[in-house]
């Protein structure tokens, strides 16, 4: 094993998620027991989180596209995590750091195109290496992920069974961060939402089926028969289901599949007695803001109101109860 100075290194430590990784860390972590820092652009911005949290933690400075200055910073850790988004602008030099000096790296993107291409550029190498590439650890997709995987494995090892079907429900509380949505954006504006509409755009090519329209992803409100209520598209199923279809994927690699035919969707449930309406009103808003984005001067207009980088909901919105 490499000598390093950190066990972890938190990058983009003064962002919105960053400020919550930190804390976590300062509650969590103990100092004598694991080496970590704190990285960003901006020391100023750096030393008031260090300030917000009563740590004595070392800061590191460097800008993400200063590649000496990012070499410096990953050479120098075991696991470098990543909270500066959109990943597709700022995440490429850090990526090809951690590859060439076999850091272990995980980050919260939910960019798809650009995770596709961290797995054409870096799968191999890093496989051979030992080096650990694990993006998408945020919300999008660790319950995801990890729901369908343990829930097969239930399946398999109780009941003697295979997973064929999995569908995940979400209710929807809180509220957005400024980073997913200037990420939501960036994805448009770099004309990648064909590859985001590839319900297999994550998976090696010889575990694609053939017939892949019953993976697709929904688009319409419907009447879910197990629940007894109305569902509608989840907005983040075009990332997550994707994450799931790759686990799936190399599990059957690994002589681990998940069961024949395996198919995995995710939607947004809603309670009676408004779930229709509720469902509908969804669909049609999601609708109304893919149009708007198009067109510049609602484009200027929805850009104005919706939260900035670095910014989110209160934390007593975060952890308001949803069924409140």
């Amino acid at each position: 094993m490499r000598k390093t100075t950190y066990d972890v290194v938190l990058y983009g430590a003064s962002g919105f998620v960053g400020r919550q990784t930190v804390r976590y860390f300062a509650d969590r972590v103990r100092l004598d027991e694991v080496r970590w820092a704190i990285a960003g652009r901006s020391r100023q911005k750096l030393e008031l989180v260090r300030a917000e949290v009563g740590i004595d933690i070392d800061i590191l400075v460097a800008d993400s596209q200063d590649r000496a200055a990012i070499d410096s910073i990953v050479s120098q850790t075991r696991v470098l995590l990543n909270t500066a988004g959109p990943f597709t602008l700022y995440g490429d030099t850090i990526v090809d750091a951690c590859v060439r000096y076999y850091t272990h790296y995980v980050d919260i993107t939910g960019e798809t195109p650009w995770v596709k291409g961290l797995i054409d550029r870096y799968h191999v190498q890093a496989a051979t290496d030992g080096t650990r590439i694990i993006p998408c650890c945020g919300f999008d997709s660790v319950p995801a992920d990890l729901g369908a995987y343990l829930l097969v494995r239930h399946l398999q090892q109780e009941l003697g069974v295979g997973g064929t079907r999995v569908k995940a429900y979400y209710q929807m509380a809180g509220g957005f961060n400024g980073g997913t949505l200037a990420s939501g954006l960036n994805i448009y504006d770099r004309g990648e939402l064909n590859q985001v509409s590839n319900p297999f755009l994550l998976n090696p090519p010889e575990s694609i089926p053939a017939d892949i329209e019953q993976h697709r992803d929904p688009i319409s409100p419907q009447y879910d028969v197990d629940l007894g209520t109305w569902v509608a598209p989840f907005f983040m199923g075009a990332v997550n289901t994707r994450i799931v279809r790759r686990s799936c994927a190399l599990a059957a690699q690994w002589q681990e599949p998940y069961g024949i035919d395996f198919s995995y969707q995710e939607y947004l449930k809603f309670d009676p007695p408004w779930a229709w309406l509720q469902s509908a009103g969804m669909v049609a808003s999601l609708a109304l803001i893919a149009g708007a984005i198009s067109i510049p001067p609602l484009r200027y207009l929805l850009e104005s109101i919706i939260p900035q980088p670095g910014s989110g909901p209160t934390e007593q919105t975060m952890c308001s109860d949803p069924q409140s």
